[in-house]
């Protein structure tokens, strides 16, 4: 556009080109639209539901944001239903046949009975047959089959069974003890209860001879210092 002096009008131009500032989007409003756009999970209104019907108010600075917190808790103590062991055990090429132990193992689980954790330590020893599989994964498939809604004695069980199934050894066994909250804080009130809980496949169902072996070397992995 030019003047009569055959020149641009230069207001006309910077009118055109600079858009108002009330035209930009602030940074607060583009993130207020992304959390908008990021879905709820279906647990908060429930658990949202759960405090309100206890009788708390959920819109105080403590609670207002424990329905997503306590979603994500879940999510994170029952992500065992979606595992493969298979996935997770991957094996090796090996001669060796003698017994292997990894022991003090930390797990955690979720009661099914009142939905309160329990935990404590586990112990796991296998004799390969023509396979070994790499020492992180035996604490990864514990972990993540305890991460679910399951009682203590079926959760060695779980994990004997999908080691024997997936890595096919000559036997292994599975230890557990732990501490129950259902137990400790609720009902008996009993903190200092412990459990412990023993799975044995193949060899060291047959000859105890392993079974001793086996909690013989948890014994003396207590005094390794490094």
């Amino acid at each position: 556009m030019h003047n009569g002096n055959g020149k641009a009008d230069l207001r006309m131009v910077a009118s055109v080109a600079v858009t108002s500032p009330t035209d930009i989007p602030s940074i607060h409003a583009l993130l207020g639209a992304q959390e908008q756009r990021t879905p709820v999970d279906p647990l908060q209104p429930i658990i949202k539901m759960l405090l309100s019907e206890l009788g708390v108010d959920v819109s105080s600075q403590h609670l207002r944001d424990t329905p997503a917190r306590v979603a994500r808790f879940f999510r994170e103590y029952t992500r065992g239903y979606g595992l493969d062991p298979a996935k997770i055990l991957k094996t090796f090429h090996s001669r060796n046949s003698e017994l292997i132990v990894v022991s003090d193992i930390e797990f955690f689980s979720l009661c099914p009975h009142h939905l309160l954790v329990y935990g404590g330590k586990m112990h796991f020893g296998y004799v390969p047959d023509g396979r070994i599989v790499g020492i992180s994964k035996i604490p990864r498939l514990m972990q993540g089959l305890a991460a679910r809604l399951v009682v203590q004695e079926d959760l060695v069980a779980d994990i004997a069974d999908a080691f024997m199934s997936v890595v096919k050894p000559l036997g292994c066994v599975v230890k557990a003890t732990g501490k129950h909250d259902c137990v400790a804080a609720r009902g008996v009130r009993c903190p200092e209860a412990t459990m412990t809980t023993v799975a044995l496949r193949g060899l060291f169902s047959q000859k105890p001879r392993f079974v001793d072996e086996f909690h013989q070397s948890i014994t003396q992995a207590g005094t390794c210092i490094r």
